[in-house]
């Protein structure tokens, strides 16, 4: 058996997450990041080698103007975090399991729900349940397969986007996944295969003209520029860091049976 917390300890330096600066600390231009290339490329290229675009439905013209208006927050570095838009009267604790031990959020403090006036939270919440239709299965929404997502700010590039894992806890396995992942591993019905954890990775984003993508990424691709090669990889867990893409500014939980919970740092 091979713990992960080992691969942790490996990945520490790539997965550091760069949070937003305070108004004291901002940068007088903005920071590049080792996604930008990456970030770049789904713009500019229609059929990138890395990635499916997968189509979206189109919105109302309530949630447009939000979701373009909560790009602009979450971008501004004069302020700290998009809070306009969460209602923290209606916060929530996000469920744990195996008697406590297993904690899916990544602290113990509530979750706070969009407010319902900006729709935002249901744009999301049909993201994260349209995307096993749009993987024909491949994804599901469970608590060892979907359940959260990354929101990240790239001032340089005008993205703000959310990065969801799937595939967070694959079953224990001696011959195709030795590794011990913790409590919120036990009963896992996830197996593990090097196909299906490379296409563990979807990304939305909304780029400087309000467009908003969602693209499905094959991380086990190589394509040659080494910029987006280095930001590719990871086997065996095939991990799309955040924060390489730009400053983490939330995390999204969610569940069947819940309402979408945003965690700001």
């Amino acid at each position: 058996m091979r713990s992960f917390f080992s691969f942790l300890m490996l990945a520490s330096a790539v997965s550091s997450i760069p949070l937003l600066p305070t108004p004291e600390n901002r940068p007088t231009s903005p920071q590049s990041f080792p996604g930008d290339s990456f970030l770049r490329t789904l713009f500019n290229n229609y059929a990138p080698n890395f990635a499916t675009s997968i189509p979206l439905a189109v919105v109302s013209a309530v949630t447009q103007r939000n979701l373009a208006l909560f790009r602009t927050a979450t971008l501004d570095l004069n302020v700290s975090h998009p809070v306009g838009f969460l209602d923290d009267s209606r916060g929530f604790l996000y469920p744990a399991f195996e008697g406590g031990r297993c904690q899916l959020g990544k602290d113990t403090h509530k979750v706070t729900p969009f407010l319902a006036s900006t729709t935002l939270g249901i744009y999301f919440e049909n993201l994260f349940q349209m995307i096993p239709t749009w993987t024909n299965g491949g994804i599901l929404l469970s608590r060892f397969d979907l359940f959260h997502g990354h929101l990240f700010a790239n001032p340089s590039t005008g993205i703000v986007g959310v990065v969801f894992h799937s595939k967070e806890y694959p079953a224990e396995n001696t011959d195709g996944f030795p590794f011990n992942l913790g409590f919120c591993q036990i009963n896992s019905d996830v197996t593990f295969t090097e196909k299906i954890m490379r296409k563990r990775n979807i990304v939305w984003t909304i780029d400087a003209h309000d467009r908003a993508s969602l693209w499905w990424i094959d991380m086990g691709v190589e394509i040659g520029d080494s910029t987006i090669d280095a930001i590719l990889g990871g086997k065996p867990f095939y991990t799309l860091y955040e924060g390489s893409l730009g400053y983490v500014v939330a995390d999204f939980y969610y569940l069947n049976g819940l309402e979408l919970g945003v965690s700001l740092y």
